[in-house]
């Protein structure tokens, strides 16, 4: 059968050669046959299927403890199954997650690499058991942070019970992380400082675990810290300077009807003028944006930008400009300038996620001016 040109013709070869050429050949042909048998062992069971997927309702649920009841039944029942290489996996997370039994949650995870886990899985499950075995010692305040974590209360309540668990065990083995989520929370919740500062906790514990995207939101939340409350103050100096010297010139005195009547006439133009605004603002596409201007920020804007045109007629109007036309001629702008620049930086800093706004505001307005100038 093998001899001449049949399949094998190196076997009859007395070469050194051709003996090793036909034992690679035949080892590689029982590795793919024990690979068609490990496939062909785990196959789909309809009622470990069945089981499966009450499973998954009871864990969508959040009945953990029935799915882990569900999974360990699979688990025991249906060897060779494709639904126990699942419930095997389910109940490691489920146990370190949900009910938190780190000694469970090991013995499952542990089954998983031995018998299930693909050799890109090896390395990820052998550094999970690891880090579960150091954590048994601190099982309780493990379990503190897996219950915060997955509790869904918001970022509000999150950051509290998150900065109290630090606060009782200060040596908990899982410091950076609680550090990371207590960073995130806090930059949805626009708390720049307090989320820089979390970045910072875990850069002191240990600057390995910084990874570029912390990086990147330690830098961010640094800037617009930095213009919330730093710049901003210089912001408030300049406009309370600019109100302080409009009114110590007394500009009053030199009001008449008609500078009343004018001011009137120019607020209701601006008002006809943010109204007429309005269809374009509710017309703009902003699907994908990552901030979005709300009616009220819109209509808070227009209101500021009266209080800036009060002071341009107030300042306008003061004595010391009587005898300098001149000076008030050359002036005038670039005080207008200085206050409406001032007065903006406010509004834009102020809002939720505001110092953003400077980040897209440049892009969107390119989109904006192609579109609709």
């Amino acid at each position: 059968m093998f001899s001449g040109t049949g399949l094998f013709p190196a076997m009859r070869s007395s070469h050194p050669a051709g003996r090793v050429t036909v034992l690679v050949i035949l080892m590689f042909l029982t590795s793919l046959a024990g690979l068609a048998g490990t496939l062909h062992a785990d196959q789909e069971n309809p009622e470990a299927k069945e089981l499966q997927l009450k499973a998954q309702k009871a864990f969508t649920d959040r009945h953990y403890a029935e799915a882990a009841a569900i999974d360990e039944k699979i688990a025991q029942k249906y060897p060779g199954t494709l639904e126990r290489r699942f419930a095997v996996q389910m109940l490691g997370s489920i146990y370190e997650d949900n009910l938190v039994n780190i000694g469970k949650a090991i013995t499952w995870d542990r089954e998983y690499l031995k018998k299930y886990a693909n050799p890109r899985q090896v390395s990820y499950y052998t550094e999970k058991i690891a880090k579960l075995e150091k954590l048994q010692v601190q099982e309780d305040s493990f379990r503190i942070y897996k219950r915060i974590r997955f509790a869904s209360k918001g970022d509000a309540i999150m950051v509290q019970e998150f900065e109290v668990l630090l606060k009782e065990h200060p040596d908990f083995l899982l410091k950076n992380d609680v550090e990371r989520e207590l960073a995130y929370a806090y930059a949805r919740l626009d708390k720049r400082k307090e989320s820089f500062q979390a970045i910072q906790n875990i850069a002191r514990n240990n600057p390995k675990e910084v990874s570029k995207l912390d990086r990147a939101l330690a830098n961010d939340n640094e800037r617009y810290w930095k213009m919330q409350q730093r710049f901003s103050w210089i912001a408030w100096s300049i406009v309370a300077l600019l109100w302080g010297l409009a009114l110590s010139m007394k500009p009053w005195k030199h009001l008449s009807r008609a500078t009343v009547r004018m001011f009137l006439i120019l607020s209701l133009v601006w008002v006809l003028i943010i109204a007429s605004s309005l269809p374009t603002f509710y017309g703009i596409d902003t699907g994908g944006d990552r901030i979005i201007l709300k009616d009220s920020q819109l209509f808070l804007m227009a209101g500021l930008n009266l209080s800036t045109l009060l002071w341009i007629f107030l300042m306008s109007r003061g004595s010391y400009w009587l005898s300098r036309p001149r000076a008030l001629r050359y002036l005038s702008p670039l005080l207008t300038i200085v206050m409406t620049v001032s007065v903006l930086y406010l509004f834009v800093v102020y809002q939720p996620n505001g110092p953003e706004m400077t980040d897209v505001f440049a892009t969107k307005y390119k989109y904006l001016k192609l579109k609709y100038l």
